[in-house]
């Protein structure tokens, strides 16, 4: 009999990796904090639970997929949250982006309950998980891991055994810096050539044409010319992945100056405003610095 399935958050990524599960033939109940949101999964057959702790009460498997590490606990915590109706045998997946400190913390929390706990969180954004294409990057006991893994294969392409629980955090880390670098070094490198009176274009066909060519400058194109929705991963959750990757160099003594440096262009995207935007968006923060864009550059 297949798992029972409790997928907890709804959003840009959430939603699309809900529904590839209940492709898969799990059953699924859903929580979402706005109810509107669960609409279309129940439409394709999906229970939806009134608080967290009814879905962790229906299900085997609760796996979140939230905003950030105030959002599990408060999924998680209270009387309604899905604490209450994890018991011993189920287990818990988290998704969501936070920090390895605090995927230990959840799981050192769920133990006395006699439940697993397995960060998992994805390298990947919406369209990935339109797809079912995400990298799934796994931390736990193998046993646990064995038991979720073809769900997880049902979101994403591949999953990679990361260590133990906060392992695939920490991957996710360091992940997320170097898609942080690249996006702003190529906004950078734009920002840099179109101030010389070089069209921003013949930059992007340099880098399509030669060792530089990747798919996320290929996929971010489009947006570096005409501007940044819809978000494929908002500035404002890359902007607070960058704040755990400091934490994380903090706890573990690793030298991150690229991070901090950063942190600090991200942040001042948030503060202009530019948060619900996709993360690209941070070439605006670098063109603003330098006074705007060159008139009639792409």
């Amino acid at each position: 009999m297949a798992q029972r399935v409790g997928f907890v958050g709804l959003g840009i990524m959430g939603r699309a990796m809900a529904e590839n599960v209940l492709r898969a033939g799990f059953p699924l109940t859903v929580y979402n904090r706005t109810p509107d949101k669960a609409a279309i999964l129940a439409e394709l057959g999906a229970r939806v639970a009134a608080t967290p702790r009814e879905l962790a009460e229906a299900s085997d498997v609760v796996v979140a997929m939230l905003s950030g590490p105030e959002a599990v606990y408060a999924v998680l915590a209270g009387e309604d949250g899905a604490a209450r109706g994890l018991d011993r045998g189920k287990i818990f997946v988290n998704m969501s982006t936070i920090s390895p400190a605090y995927a230990r913390e959840i799981a050192g929390g769920l133990k006395p309950l006699g439940v697993q706990y397995v960060d998992a969180p994805v390298s990947g954004s919406k369209r990935p998980a339109e797809e079912g294409s995400l990298v799934v990057l796994a931390g736990g006991a193998d046993a646990a891991i064995d038991a979720v893994e073809p769900l997880l294969l049902a979101v994403g392409r591949k999953v990679v055994r990361c260590g133990a629980v906060g392992q695939g955090s920490l991957a996710k880390m360091g992940v997320n810096l170097l898609l942080a670098g690249m996006a702003a070094g190529l906004a950078e490198a734009l920002a840099l050539v179109r101030k010389g009176g070089l069209d921003g274009d013949i930059l992007m066909d340099i880098v399509a044409s030669g060792a530089l060519a990747c798919p996320l400058f290929a996929a971010k194109r489009e947006m570096l010319a005409s501007g940044y929705y819809p978000p494929q991963f908002p500035l404002k959750h890359m902007a607070k992945d960058l704040k755990f990757v400091l934490d994380t160099a903090y706890d573990t003594g690793a030298a991150a100056p690229l991070a901090a440096v950063l942190s600090q262009l991200y942040g001042a995207g948030r503060a202009r405003g530019l948060g619900d935007q996709d993360f690209a968006a941070v070439a605006r923060v670098l063109e603003e610095l330098g006074g705007g864009r060159a008139e009639g550059k792409g």
